[in-house]
């Protein structure tokens, strides 16, 4: 959850299961879910999206390309059959690569980054320097390929595009955070070697 200015925004909204310990986080920093404005979508799968509900005055974000799948209710596409008892959110308004999301005093750089969907991204939180990577990259590997419009070719496109952008601290859409910039730098390289070898 990031707090700026104009917006108070999360991303990722978690699993429907989790819905209880969101709740929780949130009545621990004193931030009522109805005050959250903006939603971004790292992707289109399910385990994302499950608590959208729960925040209803919030706009709800996604790249172009997932976001068609969804607001066309292409549950298949959605992993829905994964997470019983999930909805699928609708749509508020379509993200494109690079473009910079103001919060006020904060801002967010849409990086488009296919692979694990063909609407992937991740989010550069400026002047923090934080990614955002979702199921892009995470500290302990990398999203899988292998569901509804997967690609690995792109997905190894992709995490060299992120050795162009340099970050103190990686949150990924899974798993622990991994903080220093020489850190999250020799992490990458080698992330990339991984995948490089098992798909090239």
């Amino acid at each position: 959850m990031l707090k700026g200015k104009k917006e108070i925004a999360l991303i990722d909204s978690s699993t429907l299961d989790n819905m209880g310990t969101l709740i929780s986080c949130f009545e621990a920093i004193g931030i009522k879910p109805e005050e959250v404005t903006l939603i971004i979508h790292t992707h289109g799968h399910a385990d994302h999206f499950g608590c959208d509900a729960l925040f209803s005055n919030a706009k709800i974000a996604m790249y172009e390309n997932d976001a068609k799948s969804i607001n066309a209710g292409n549950e298949d596409f959605a992993c829905l059959q994964f997470f019983p008892g999930t909805e699928l959110p609708k749509i508020s308004f379509s993200l494109k690569d690079k473009q910079e999301l103001d919060l006020g005093g904060m801002q967010l750089e849409v990086i488009y980054c296919p692979g694990h969907t063909n609407g992937s991204i991740c989010l550069l939180l400026e002047p923090n320097k934080v990614l955002f990577s979702g199921d892009c990259l995470f500290v302990d590997g990398f999203g899988r390929t292998d569901l509804p419009s997967g690609n690995a070719q792109k997905l190894v496109e992709s995490l060299k595009k992120l050795q162009k952008t340099s970050f103190k601290a990686l949150f990924p859409g899974h798993g622990p955070i991994l903080l220093g910039e020489e850190e999250n730098r020799v992490h990458l390289k080698k992330i990339i070697e991984i995948v490089t070898n098992t798909f090239l």
